[in-house]
């Protein structure tokens, strides 16, 4: 019996072994690798067609809110000059009411006496203002004697004139090539046009004709 047993696990045979299990930790770290190169918006494929190209000539769209953007900034800015120059000579002329108020009492309003006051100030005033610009001691401009007529004044309402003047001239410019460049736009596209037309009669004549 016992050469039985024996000799049936001699011909028996061996346990089967144990099969590996597969590895996959080096394709995840493939897989997130992959996935943070591919993570992220793909680059635009519509840049590399612009580059080498100069400057485009802007539309007439874009340069008519463009000039309606500079004419808002330019009256806001003239608004807050006027603004804050009267506010200063507003300030001025307070003060020096007050100063003159200490110094001296002031006659009834409305009377002669205040009157004269007001005319003798005026005289001081300016011949105060001659003889120092005279003299070289200080430098008194001429919208100070004359006031918003002055010769100062005058210079830069002329100077303003002529930058608003050359600043119409430039936009006009500008309107006129943005309408040059959309008219010569279509028109290419027109003769595109026609061409494709006049190429497909000709295919046709010559399937029919020969």
């Amino acid at each position: 019996m016992k050469k039985t047993v024996q000799s049936y696990s001699a011909r028996s045979p061996q346990a089967p072994r144990k099969r590996a299990s597969p590895s996959y930790a080096a394709a995840d770290q493939a897989s997130e690798e992959q996935s943070d190169d591919d993570f992220g918006p793909a680059p635009p494929t519509h840049i590399a067609r612009h580059l080498g190209h100069g400057p485009t000539i802007p539309k007439l769209d874009d340069l008519t809110y463009r000039n309606e953007l500079r004419d808002e900034d330019r009256t806001q800015n003239q608004a807050d000059y006027v603004d804050d120059l009267r506010y200063e000579r507003k300030s001025d002329r307070k003060a020096q009411k007050e100063r003159l108020e200490e110094l001296v009492p002031r006659a009834d309003p409305g009377s002669r006496e205040r009157q004269l006051e007001k005319k003798r100030e005026t005289t001081s005033t300016l011949q105060s203002f001659r003889d120092a610009k005279e003299s070289g001691d200080v430098e008194v401009a001429e919208a100070d004697l004359m006031g918003d007529d002055g010769i100062d004044m005058y210079k830069k309402k002329k100077r303003d004139e002529q930058r608003k003047m050359t600043e119409r001239e430039i936009r006009r410019e500008e309107i006129a090539r943005a309408r040059e460049e959309e008219r010569n736009e279509k028109l290419s596209q027109r003769r595109a046009k026609e061409g494709k037309t006049m190429e497909f009669l000709r295919q046709l004549a010559q399937e029919r004709y020969g």
